[in-house]
């Protein structure tokens, strides 16, 4: 079982030295991208100065930033996939419900450091996860 609270303090610590680092070389960004592969265990910073982009990949600065999640990767490898946030645990069947499941998880999950970026940093953030159905443009 894999403490996911712990893992998302640390992305979102990762992520504030990630736009602090990203403002020191290259100005204000427009855009901030935040996009995840769970199940391979990484997360990457993307920024945008000028256009207006929603995928990641499609980036002015893709990968900027590449933070390794080897914890959540681990945890996708086991037979029982669980995840303990706050109280609650987590049980995830990936071999009858796929990686979406791990997906949107982490998807619901990441958004809160998002929402809290857009609010806080007044940019705009893309929430992306990698070959899947889960991506959104916070405004």
């Amino acid at each position: 079982m894999t403490n996911l609270d712990t893992i998302l303090e640390r992305i979102d610590l990762e992520i504030e030295n990630s736009i602090i680092k990203f403002i020191e070389e290259n100005g204000n960004p427009k855009t901030i991208g935040i996009y995840c592969c769970p199940w391979a265990g990484w997360l990457t910073t993307n920024f945008n100065l000028t256009i207006d982009e929603q995928n990641c990949p499609d980036f002015e600065f893709v990968e900027f930033d590449f933070i390794e999640l080897p914890e959540l990767e681990e945890e996708y490898q086991n037979d029982k996939v669980e995840f303990k946030i706050g109280d609650n645990i987590i049980t995830l069947d990936i071999e009858e419900q796929g990686d979406e499941a791990i997906n949107e998880l982490m998807f619901n999950s990441l958004k809160s450091i998002a929402i809290k970026l857009k609010e806080n940093k007044n940019i705009e953030v893309v929430l992306q996860m990698l070959d899947s159905q889960y991506t959104e443009k916070i405004k």
